[in-house]
């Protein structure tokens, strides 16, 4: 409201000063036209005569002036509405070029001017969601199209009734496994759409390390085939924030660790207060990550080229980075290929009022 305030005003101080310059400036052309006729040319006619004439100037030369005016003024309205228009049909290339006005209209097209770049960087932004929801969608058909394949030919040869048990079997674990993973899929597409939103995470006051034992208990138990030595250095520590949220955080950087490690998992993870923020560590010793993986981690969909894991869909860090700064705080990733992964979550912390 008051940005538009901010410009109506002037752009009306401007009209109102146009008007009363072409209506001064036209007065004095018609008595300096009267006049010249008068006393230079000698001519006589009637009172009723000076006063056509003079009307007859003001008229002439106020609509000249006039006209001017406006297709000087409305020029730029124009190209601003031509651009505004193709933008709408989808053009986001169309940038609406900035030109040099006349000192007497400069502050009226200072304010054109930005609003133009205001619709320059509409556009811009436009462009990029634009390019962001169609790389989504190439992504996400290109995640569903494996799972949605597997489910379909494991189901034609179930259909099969001469199948032998063993076959049958293998077959159904395959169906379950795909199943998950298409599941897990939607899940993630789910969360993403959900933060992309304008969502409030639901905050209240919980002991943070009791939630990471927790997430611990539960991510150990999932892949308890694996020998794990983990390391758990922490205080009790009181942080206000989404216990959802923050659950799934930690459940996906554990199970990450895990999945990315061979056999033998050596996990140290460490709960540090600083100020009003909590440093959370978790590292681990798997595979690593290259400089390049690291600059594209948290993007969706991307995977590590090396990792030859197949139950990944490449949302999970991609959805902590989400929840994160969501939740006010930063992810950053260390790592070096063959020695693993060191990521560092940073959240703000308020301090409990009964702790």
């Amino acid at each position: 409201m008051d940005k538009q305030k901010e410009l109506q005003f002037p752009l009306r101080n401007y009209f109102v000063y146009m008007f009363c310059s072409v209506l001064v400036t036209t007065s004095i052309i018609a008595l300096m036209t009267v006049f010249v006729l008068k006393n230079w040319l000698h001519v006589e006619v009637s009172v009723q005569s000076w006063l056509l004439i003079f009307s007859f100037v003001i008229i002439v030369v106020g609509s000249l002036a006039m006209w001017y005016g406006s297709v000087h003024l409305t020029r730029p309205i124009s190209e601003l509405n031509e651009s505004v228009k193709a933008i709408s049909r989808g053009d986001f290339n169309r940038k609406i070029l900035r030109k040099p006005y006349p000192k007497d209209t400069a502050k009226y097209h200072n304010e054109l001017d930005q609003l133009s770049q205001h619709v320059n960087q509409m556009a811009e932004d436009l462009k990029q969601t634009d390019e962001h929801r169609s790389a989504f969608i190439a992504n996400l058909s290109h995640e569903l199209k494996t799972p949605i394949a597997s489910l379909v030919g494991v189901s034609d040869l179930l259909a099969d009734e001469k199948l032998d048990e063993a076959t049958r079997k293998e077959l159904t674990t395959i169906l379950q496994s795909e199943s998950l993973r298409l599941s897990r899929l939607c899940d993630g597409i789910v969360t993403l759409t959900k933060m992309e939103r304008d969502f409030e995470p639901k905050k209240k006051s919980i002991h943070l390390d009791e939630q990471i034992r927790h997430a611990v208990i539960l991510i150990t138990e999932k892949w308890k085939q694996k020998e794990i030595d983990l390391t758990f250095t922490s205080q009790p520590v009181h942080c206000v924030t989404d216990p959802d949220l923050s659950m799934q955080v930690w459940t996906n950087l554990l199970d990450n660790a895990m999945k990315y490690s061979g056999d033998s998992v050596h996990l140290t993870i460490e709960l540090q207060e600083e100020n009003d923020a909590v440093r959370v560590t978790i590292a681990d010793n798997g595979i690593g990550m290259s400089e390049e993986d690291q600059r594209h981690i948290f993007e969706q969909f991307y995977q590590v080229e090396h990792s030859h894991v197949q139950e990944g869909n490449g949302l999970g860090l991609a959805i902590v980075k989400t929840i994160v700064e969501r939740l006010g705080g930063t992810i950053t990733v260390e790592s070096e290929l063959g020695k693993g992964s060191v990521f560092q979550v940073v959240l703000p912390k308020v301090k409990n009022e009964n702790s």
